[in-house]
């Protein structure tokens, strides 16, 4: 059974809860499942630790890493969650499923909200700034963009049909063709604490951790022999005054332990949310909206380009690898101040009509291998390459800026580098225990802004999934 059959079958065994009888948690074919993840990590270079958002320690180096930081943390190997899943036989070989399913920050006890811990540092600053006193000098806690934005399901809601001749068709919001293609060939599992992909969001959006879901889409996938192929649209309009049409494409196989897929999005006025500055919150003031609902902006169109594959020897060694490039430009469409991006949350536009001097280009490369020691125990490395190419454009400041110190100005060509290592031991199916060490470095246009330039961050957790 190959790539998309099983990836068609998988969601109606899980809608169904196909889990063994005596842990089993569906009744009538309606199943409530989910996971908690919970951990302490250190940071040679952090912010204090975020209890609502995704991110919950900066595992990853970021501008806001601006200490050594030790703490409780959440989600290092896998999102919390909670959903609740069906599927029905409607016979003649096909079957109805849906999948409700939301992420769930546990260490503070509420829904996962990525533009709200942005909010929460909404006015504060890296290193201070003497034109508004009133400025706080380092960030409140730990805080990234997310396509988790407090909705209740947040992380899934769509129904469909399914049928092994036919496919898999799904209505609704759901992980697009670049986020599935991130979770199959990412060699530590899209892990928070322990993979750049897991952690930024970029990757699996292709630009934008916010478009890692789409909504209002439809996604069809088929496959045939070892081939499989998908396609998934979200038409215009689907979040506020936004154009923010979407297209996907995979083509792939499966074939004697080799997977292999090609995945191409196109997507318009992208939203890459950040924190208001203590300038921006005054002006967001005068502008008539509350900095306890607003969040910057930046605004693109994307192309994106990403290959995957994966090789599997002898049920034991993995090895994973995959590239994609992303080609950004100045979004189709202007957005106002006060437009409303997922969450409720209003947008101010820092950045719109003009968004790029030239063409930002993104180039994400990684490769790694799990080795599955013994039954329980799954030891896993990897290597993650960011690069930034130059896009100064015509803008001669930006030019003098760059050619004097690639770390001048954001238009710059940078690079980031990260490799880590972990553990995983699974004491039974639902119960887990793991450790590893992530080391990550900003180079050239990459380290703007940024206070320090590299983080080792060692960290270990529990996990339980039900």
């Amino acid at each position: 059974m190959k790539h998309h059959r099983l990836l068609a079958a998988a969601l109606v065994a899980a809608a169904a809860g196909a889990v063994r009888a005596e842990d089993s948690t569906s009744i009538n074919g309606i199943t409530i499942y989910g996971t908690v993840d919970m951990g302490i990590a250190y940071d040679t270079h952090g912010a204090p630790n975020s209890t609502i958002g995704s991110v919950s320690s900066f595992s990853v180096i970021q501008k806001q890493s601006n200490r050594a930081n030790f703490g409780v943390t959440e989600n290092g190997m896998a999102q919390s969650k909670i959903g609740i899943k069906g599927a029905e036989d409607l016979g003649g070989g096909w079957t109805g499923l849906f999948k409700l399913e939301g992420g769930i920050s546990p260490s503070g006890g509420a829904i996962t909200d990525g533009l709200k811990s942005l909010i929460n540092n909404n006015g504060y600053t890296v290193a201070g700034n003497a034109a508004h006193p009133t400025a706080y000098n380092g960030f409140n806690s730990a805080g990234a963009d997310s396509f988790r934005a407090g909705q209740p399901f947040n992380q899934a809601a769509y129904v469909g049909v399914s049928n092994d001749t036919y496919g898999t068709l799904t209505l609704g919001r759901q992980t697009t063709l670049e986020t599935d293609l991130v979770g199959n060939y990412d060699p530590l599992r899209n892990s928070y604490a322990y993979s750049l992909i897991g952690f930024s969001g970029t990757a699996a959006g292709s630009g934008s951790t916010e478009d890692s879901r789409w909504d209002n889409s439809i996604k069809y996938l088929v496959s045939y022999g070892p081939a499989h192929a998908g396609i998934m649209y979200s038409p215009n309009g689907s979040i506020g005054a936004r154009n923010n049409t979407d297209l996907g494409a995979d083509i792939g196989f499966d074939e004697a332990g080799l997977s292999v897929d090609f995945v191409y999005t196109h997507t318009k006025d992208e939203v890459s949310a950040s924190s208001l500055s203590a300038s921006q919150v005054l002006a967001v003031q005068a502008d008539g909206l509350s900095p306890s609902n607003t969040v910057a902006a930046t605004l693109f169109d994307t192309t994106a380009y990403s290959l995957g594959a994966k090789y599997v020897i002898d049920d034991r060694f993995t090895v994973l690898g995959g590239v994609e490039y992303i080609e950004e430009k100045s979004p189709s469409s202007p957005v106002p101040n006060g437009t409303i991006d997922i969450g409720g949350y209003s947008l101010f536009v820092t950045n719109n009509a003009a968004t790029f001097p030239g063409e930002k280009d993104l180039t994400y490369v990684w490769a790694g291998v799990r080795y599955q020691a013994t039954p329980k125990l799954e030891l896993a490395t990897g290597y993650y390459y960011l690069h930034q190419n130059d896009y100064s454009g015509n803008n001669a400041a930006d030019i003098k800026a760059c050619a004097a110190s690639k770390s001048s100005s954001p238009t710059c060509a940078g690079d980031e580098h990260v490799m880590s290592i972990y553990a995983d031991y699974h004491f039974t199916r639902k119960f887990d225990v793991y450790a590893g060490l992530m080391y990550s470095r900003v180079l050239g246009g990459q380290d703007y802004g940024f206070v320090h330039s590299n983080n080792i961050a060692p960290s270990a957790g529990v996990r339980y999934s039900f």
